[in-house]
């Protein structure tokens, strides 16, 4: 039994998501127990960037833009997916940083004035 090309690519999103969320919970994980590390500070650029990101797609607009230029790059390619599968998908993202800073204590690293 052959798998069609969209299940396929269905699998490997699926596949992609679920390995870099696990990278990112495992990087929170890192962060709050490597104070004294130079790795450290690399972790901490990371996950600033996480929450830059989660910061920007709970901001409408960008969503929006988001949506269309991901929408744009996989129409290039021929791949249909409906935007509201793709904000979605963005929404569980951003559900899933704020729960892994939440499980972790890790502070909002975008917004100083949020720090634990």
């Amino acid at each position: 039994m052959t798998i069609s090309t969209e299940l396929q690519v269905v699998l490997l999103t699926v596949g992609i998501l679920l390995a870099v969320n696990f990278l990112a919970v495992m990087l929170h994980f890192l962060y709050r127990s490597l104070t004294d590390s130079p790795l450290h500070d690399a972790i901490r650029s990371v996950i600033y960037e996480l929450d830059k990101f989660a910061d920007n797609m709970e901001n409408s607009q960008k969503r929006s833009t988001a949506i269309q230029e991901i929408n744009s790059l996989l129409g290039w390619r021929r791949i249909l997916v409906p935007a509201a599968l793709v904000g979605w998908v963005i929404d569980i993202e951003v559900a899933a940083i704020r729960k892994m800073q939440k499980a972790t204590n890790t502070p909002d690293l975008h917004d100083a004035s949020k720090d634990v």
